[in-house]
């Protein structure tokens, strides 16, 4: 290999996992709902006039066709309803429903415990620092989502 850091970087690669793995709890048993769910109705909260599923497949990083399996099962369980798009019958978006906001109010103590603790035990200034040091580097990243938004 002709990057000879790369060693370095695999240590950072592996760093960058294991603070996503503590950080996000892959599903609650309690309330019964993953964490994909989660992100996808927070995203809804966020964006109060509904989201379509290509919007929300690019804002999350995930496949459309997943983000459609997650609406579906969203949309049965009535926490979030399909709104049609007036001029292509075959186009909708999404939007939360009451029920999926008072899902949310239940569940985020748990499903944001960890960003909490993160700020806890680093203190403001360093959670602060790091959490614009995140939102930096995720525009960098992904600089194709403004144009969207």
């Amino acid at each position: 290999m002709q990057d000879t850091n790369w060693i370095y970087m695999m240590e950072k690669m592996q760093e960058i996992h294991l603070f996503s793995r503590t950080m996000i709890h892959r599903a609650t048993k309690e309330y019964e709902i993953s964490a994909q769910h989660l992100e996808l109705l927070s995203q809804l909260l966020i964006h109060e006039d509904g989201m379509t599923p290509m919007n929300l497949s690019k804002i999350m990083g995930v496949n459309k066709t997943i983000i459609s399996r997650i609406i579906d099962s969203l949309n049965k369980g009535g926490y979030l309803i399909k709104v049609q798009d007036i001029k292509d019958k075959r186009s909708y978006s999404v939007k939360i429903t009451d029920l999926g906001k008072q899902l949310m109010d239940k569940v985020y103590k748990n499903y944001l415990g960890p960003i909490y603790e993160l700020r806890r035990r680093v203190g403001d200034i360093e959670f602060f620092e790091l959490m614009t040091y995140i939102e930096n580097a995720n525009k960098k990243m992904n600089e194709d989502l403004e144009e969207i938004f």
